[in-house]
């Protein structure tokens, strides 16, 4: 599969379900998962056996099951999986033998028969097949893309034992960057994730590509109550403060950066004292090594991690003059020297872009100054936008790294198997845009899984049809009935006034408010699925498929735009790391491959009208080329 998988467009192949649930109230069970009982396989196993297939019977069959530590049923082609919260030893080699090749009847319902399922699929019929693992959040996903992952190693083993190793530790160094703790999940994906497995005809494993979408990049300034950062800064804190290198990354050891504080006060007794942390560390060094990362890569990637975290400790103070009120400046430089170094850039040029930008007109050009509101957004921008732009560098290295050998694909014509792993759906005491964006990717996803189970056209067909022949026959043979969730997303997805275009359009009008956003919203979007919430100003309520859920719409514009200065960037292009140029030179898709497309291509004229020394007018319009 060459082409893109957006989070709600899967590639058209076949597909296997995993729906993920979670359970929040533990049980806790002496009884062993079945493998060697003779009856390995029961009609209880597969839902679909039951006289009666309704809520009710499901949650009951489920509860009974779960009870007896039976985490995995079947309903059709589907796999319901229950969150243990407890390890479970059916995940070692012995059951991978035991799901290999073989019907699926002969044993218990287990997540390699469905890896399984795919894997053979592909293989006798020369087909692409995909996973899409779905559910709320909390409710094991990673872990199931983890299993679904070793499965497939297993299953695909190839004579290069460095590539087997190099795909297994691709999930743990991804997501030691894009997950991190919620209120409700120590160890949630903050981005989503598709993962396709290459394969010889004969099934041997060659390579993996990843592709990424949305991307939490606002945690990295600011978390919620009771939340933190992406994982890694954690992780590379504790490994360089045991390493006694805290010093060299100009991290401090008693009050801990602000992107990574908190209201508990415990953040640095927790990186110090918490074993896990510099496990992590130690864990994420050997995947960068086995996968194949230089250590001068890797040494790079941790002076610009660090260098985010300095960036947030620059704090402004505003300048008063007889003639300018709203210029800002850096009172204590500590942090932005600290930030400059470890970035390679000079601490001057960094302030000069963070307090003042520039702005071309008729060929000339005017420097203005920053608020200190408007220096403290350029210095969050920045920040966001090396978290985002460091975060698809790794995806474009690994993809470099796992791609199949030249040799193969010229000689055979290889098959994937992808697995789609995302955000599941969220509903906090506070959502926000990124909720909005978590549940929108959820929403199509759930339509897929209707169009998948429910209504295929042919499936359609066939249903009628034989429904006409029942009927005829007196027999009682009701067509199916679901609940489509089409008109929902065409209030999300339509143009020119769905609510994502009407987002986009209001974003581009600079008076334009959050305020007004919502206005605007309750204006255009006359729907039973749009709600505005009385005597609260800037919030509106979404009627989801899995539930009603109110979005506070603070900071919705400003989120959307995700502006990014071009001073700052033509800064970050006079780094003597060369990764760091990179960074900020070559545009990145969600699967590394380096693009130049009309937005881009104007991002770069305009990073060199922000040169200072750029004073020429351009001689012609900037997107000429694409029209």
């Amino acid at each position: 599969m060459d082409q893109k998988c957006d989070p709600g467009t899967v590639p058209q192949s076949t597909g296997k379900m995993v729906w993920q649930t979670a359970r929040h109230e533990r049980i806790h069970t002496r009884r062993p998962y079945r493998i060697d009982a003779p009856d390995k396989y029961s009609s209880d196993d597969d839902l679909v056996n039951l006289e009666v297939l309704d809520e009710e019977t499901i949650i009951h069959q489920l509860k009974k099951r779960y009870a007896d530590l039976q985490i995995y049923t079947y309903v059709g082609d589907i796999l319901i999986a229950l969150n243990p919260f407890q390890n479970l030893s059916i995940y070692s080699p012995q059951f991978s033998k035991l799901y290999h090749g073989v019907k699926r009847s002969t044993n218990p319902p287990h997540i390699f028969a469905s890896a399984d399922a795919a894997y053979q699929g592909m293989v006798t019929s020369s087909k692409d097949q995909c996973i899409i693992i779905s559910g709320e959040s909390g409710a094991g996903k990673t872990e199931s893309a983890h299993l679904i992952v070793q499965h497939l190693t297993f299953l695909g083993k190839a004579n290069n034992r460095a590539l087997r190793e190099k795909i297994l530790q691709v999930n743990p160094l991804v997501e030691a960057f894009g997950n991190a703790c919620t209120a409700i999940n120590d160890n949630s994906s903050r981005f989503g994730k598709y993962l396709e497995m290459m394969f010889t005809p004969t099934g041997a494993v060659m390579g993996a590509k990843i592709s990424e979408y949305l991307l939490e990049k606002s945690r990295v300034i600011k978390q919620a109550v009771g939340e933190k950062n992406f994982h890694i800064f954690y992780y590379i804190y504790a490994g360089l403060y045991h390493q006694k290198k805290l010093f060299e990354y100009k991290l401090p050891e008693e009050k801990p950066p602000r992107y990574i504080d908190n209201d508990t006060g415990r953040v640095m007794c927790d990186i110090i004292s918490k074993e896990s942390y510099g496990t992590q560390f130690e864990a994420i060094q050997h995947c960068f090594r086995i996968i194949g990362f230089s250590d001068e890569e890797v040494h790079s990637v941790y002076r610009i991690l660090a260098g985010i975290l300095n960036i947030g400790n620059i704090e402004f103070a505003a300048i008063s003059s007889q003639h300018q009120t709203d210029k800002s400046e850096v009172p204590n430089a500590e942090a932005l020297d600290s930030a400059a170094s470890l970035l390679s850039i000079g601490s001057e040029e960094l302030q000069e872009a963070l307090t003042s930008h520039c702005v071309v007109t008729r060929g000339e050009t005017i420097i203005r100054t920053n608020t200190v509101d408007k220096a403290a957004d350029v210095r969050d921008a920045m920040s966001k936008a090396l978290y985002g732009r460091l975060f698809s560098w790794i995806v474009n290295r690994i993809n470099t790294l796992l791609q199949p050998d030249k040799n193969i694909c010229n000689a055979h014509r290889g098959m994937n198997v992808g697995i789609l792993d995302i955000f599941g759906f969220e509903n906090f005491t506070r959502n926000s845009f990124e909720q909005l964006c978590i549940n929108i990717a959820n929403e199509q996803i759930q339509f897929y899984f209707n169009q998948h189970i429910f209504a295929l056209e042919q499936i359609s067909d066939l249903l009628v049809q034989v429904g006409s022949e029942y009927q005829n026959e007196g027999i009682d043979a009701p067509i199916i009935e679901y609940e489509d969730n089409r008109p929902l997303l065409d209030m999300f997805l339509q143009k020119p006034m769905g609510l994502l275009s009407l987002l986009d359009e209001e974003s581009r009008f600079p008076q334009a408010t959050d305020l007004t956003l919502v206005d605007k919203f309750e204006d255009n979007l006359r729907c039973k699925y749009f709600w505005r919430p009385k005597g609260v100003e800037l919030c509106f309520g979404i009627q989801h498929y899995a539930g009603k859920v109110q979005y506070d719409a603070y900071g919705f514009l400003e989120k959307n735009r995700d502006t990014l200065p071009p001073d700052i960037v033509v800064v970050l292009r006079t780094s003597e790391n060369r990764l760091l140029q990179q960074l900020f030179s070559s545009p990145l898709t969600k699967t590394g491959l380096m693009i130049m497309n009309t937005a881009d291509y104007v991002l770069e004229v305009n990073c060199q009208l922000a040169d200072k020394s750029f004073t020429k007018p351009l001689d012609k319009d900037p997107t000429s080329d694409f029209k």
